[in-house]
């Protein structure tokens, strides 16, 4: 009878610590959570590796052909149109980020009207998330309209 008492007390002491531990992991998470990613660290390298920086670089001064492919016109054109939409399009840097170029969002937005790509490809090609290119693609789609309107003909 005494060794079933010692035993029992070994276990009630037991679970006791465990659950101490237990509340002090609990609290210790409350005191210092876990912080949110603010940006993916690949979206980060944009500037670096994303396909504005490297493969339209190249292709724009390389293979003309393939340029042309991608974002179905050539670079004189590209750089006609980018002059006309940047007032409309560009954004400020702020303390906490800085904004897409308006060459990316028109690169972007031009591959997606080309090639019918996904947000989520278009987001790995370019190193932008899919919610800035859920936003940049409209607004760039406006811009080119408002420049070119009459030379555009739209179904009403």
């Amino acid at each position: 009878m005494v060794e079933s008492r010692i035993v029992i007390r070994n276990c009630v002491i037991n679970l006791t610590n465990i659950l101490l531990e237990e509340v002090e992991e609990i609290l210790e998470e409350e005191r210092n959570p876990k912080k949110r990613i603010w940006c993916r660290e690949w979206l980060t390298r944009r500037e670096s590796q994303g396909a504005s920086t490297n493969l339209i670089r190249e292709l724009r001064f390389e293979d003309p052909k393939e340029y042309r492919m991608m974002l179905r016109m050539t670079a004189e054109k590209f750089d006609y149109l980018l002059g006309l939409i940047t007032p409309l399009i560009q954004r400020e840097n702020t303390i906490m980020r800085d904004a897409i170029k308006p060459e990316t969002m028109l690169e972007v937005t031009l591959n997606y009207l080309a090639t019918g790509n996904n947000y989520r490809t278009l987001s790995h090609l370019f190193r932008v998330s899919k919610s800035a290119i859920s936003i940049m693609i409209p607004i760039v789609c406006q811009a080119v309209y408002d420049c070119l309107k009459d030379f555009v003909k739209v179904c009403e």
